[in-house]
């Protein structure tokens, strides 16, 4: 039974962690905001076909009662009506058209919003995934210290007791060893708020994580954001909201047809003819209207004006948000040029700091270097190490911005 405990305990484990691309997926589908964004995309899709139902023709039913004391020949006691129009504007001054237009600029700006929020999401993912890596080397380091400290002050202790050694030098490993222990408590703890956001994010636990690396960028392309899209979008939805409040100045032509039918009771009589031959129990009646704004003291001619000045005033965002990503760009190419430079550093670091401490051990343990030298070459060899392993994955969380600002999904180059 142990055996087989043995043999499966591992795999149970392995199948309870989960790789960047698989939390970056879990969030697209079960993230909280990112479903309220496709709310936003179906609302905005109503409003399109909301739009598109504009151009056809109207139809209108009604029914009435009334009663009235005291009647007359003309004015009957009871009266009963129904009615039924159908009306169709023929010409609008092209409101309609651009109502429509501006409706399915809005939709492309939520499916634009949506997109640029996932990848927004993703990179928080990425940063926390490879925040929670980083947290743990460092952990791993200060536990790797804390039990070197722990086997030196054991044997301190040991020849203090045999007189060769002082209880100051005991008390300083000692306080060396709790300070150290603080710090673990410390991060453990940064560790568990970055897994608790992680999980907030992916909608999945993250206590076992795969090891996974981005693609070295090669060739990429710069692509206009999805925010930006956006911009352009509301820019183009705003200008078609200046075309609706123009077509006001233009001619409204209209057609309608209303049938009619009534029924009367308590009427009343005359001598020579029935009160009800005066009154008619039915009539269709066909409109033919035109009517058009001459005088408003140009009010809505301003509002015009207004709403195209915010028009220029989003493509005066646009043209900053471009200059703004490019610049961003180009700044995290160069980044990952001088995380490689420090890369290499943390790496001929920690060779030497290895050397100088499996060196000065030894001398410690042998009486040739007092505790101060000691302690100095271990925390610079557990400095080191935290500091090439976070090196590392600051580097796979500086591709992930890399090809961000490059306009891509960083999910695509996740292996």
């Amino acid at each position: 039974m142990k055996i087989l405990l043995g043999l499966f305990l591992p795999l149970f484990v392995f199948a309870q962690s989960y790789g960047l691309r698989t939390l970056v997926d879990h969030a697209n589908k079960e993230n909280a905001l990112i479903k309220a964004k496709e709310i936003s995309i179906k609302a905005t899709q109503e409003r399109v076909e909301a739009a598109k139902s504009a151009y056809w023709p109207t139809v209108d039913v009604g029914a009435s009662h009334s009663s009235l004391s005291p009647n007359s020949v003309v004015s009957p006691g009871e009266t009963s009506s129904a009615f039924a129009t159908i009306s169709v504007d023929l010409y609008d001054g092209g409101r309609k058209s651009a109502v429509l237009r501006g409706k399915q600029y809005e939709h492309e700006a939520s499916l634009f919003e949506k997109i640029a929020f996932e990848k927004s999401v993703t990179l928080d993912i990425v940063r926390h995934y490879y925040g929670i890596q980083k947290l743990k080397a460092t952990l791993q380091a200060l536990e790797e210290r804390s039990t070197e400290l722990k086997a030196q002050i054991k044997r301190v202790k040991k020849f203090k007791g045999a007189g060769l050694s002082t209880q100051e030098e005991v008390d300083k490993l000692q306080a060396e060893y709790d300070s150290n222990n603080y710090t673990m408590a410390n991060t453990t703890l940064e560790l568990l708020r970055s897994e608790k956001n992680l999980q907030l994010l992916s909608g999945l636990p993250v206590k076992q994580l795969k090891k996974n690396y981005f693609q070295e960028p090669k060739n990429v392309q710069f692509e206009i954001f999805e925010n930006i899209k956006m911009l352009q979008a509301n820019a183009n939805a705003v200008g078609e909201n200046a075309s609706v409040i123009s077509a006001g100045y233009k001619p409204q032509v209209n057609v309608s047809d209303t049938y009619h039918e009534s029924h009367f009771d308590d009427t009343v009589s005359m001598p020579g003819f029935e009160g009800d031959g005066l009154l008619l129990d039915h009539q269709n009646k066909v409109m033919l209207s035109v009517n058009m704004r001459l005088f408003d003291n140009g009010r809505m001619s301003k509002e015009s004006e207004a709403v195209k000045y915010q028009k220029l005033a989003l493509l005066s965002e646009i043209e900053y948000a471009e200059d703004e990503q490019e610049m961003n760009f180009n700044l995290s190419e160069k980044s990952l040029e001088t995380i490689r430079s420090r890369l290499k550093s943390a790496k001929s670091a920690l060779r030497a700091a290895k050397s100088t401490y499996d060196v000065l051990k030894e001398k410690f343990e042998v009486g040739l270097v007092d505790n101060i030298a000691f302690l100095d070459a271990l925390s610079q060899k557990t400095q080191a190490q935290a500091r090439y392993k976070e090196t590392l994955y600051d580097y796979e969380i500086g591709k992930s911005i890399y090809y961000y600002y490059a306009g891509k999904d960083p999910k695509e180059f996740i292996r």
